[in-house]
């Protein structure tokens, strides 16, 4: 197993990857409690079907289950990412913005937890900007 300076990054990227392969399932995640916030906030606004954590003894994993692509242009999600391991990018509310005019969600780290930049907005957070996609 290599080790993976940025777990998010991978994590989104795999997702991508595995739609523009045509993909139905992304196996072999390794778990990560943050990586389950991300993936609950990739279900809630439907980026993803589903995910399961799967445990083998100590170890966990997750398998994420997406969506059928049926018109790539519009199933196949961007991602554009804002923080990086090497410079965190930090954001007032007053900076964040709709992505791709409300189709799409940022995800930033606030002081109550992962959230989309919208409810951010409107809860006037600030915090870590991870990243968009849309």
């Amino acid at each position: 197993m290599s080790y993976v300076n940025a777990p998010i990054h991978d994590l989104l990227i795999r997702i991508k990857n595995a739609y523009m392969a045509r993909k139905t399932t992304v196996e072999g995640v390794v778990f990560s409690k943050f990586k389950i916030n991300v993936l609950d906030l990739l279900k809630e606004y439907n980026f993803i079907k589903d995910y399961k954590i799967i445990e083998d003894g100590a170890k966990k994993t997750i398998t994420i289950s997406l969506k059928v692509v049926k018109d790539p242009v519009n199933d196949i999600p961007e991602v554009k990412f804002y923080s990086k391991p090497s410079r965190p990018w930090y954001v007032g509310y007053k900076e964040l913005h709709s992505v791709a005019g409300g189709k799409g969600i940022g995800i930033i780290s606030t002081n109550q937890g992962l959230l989309p930049v919208h409810v951010a907005k409107q809860k006037k957070l600030w915090g870590e900007l991870i990243a968009e996609i849309y």
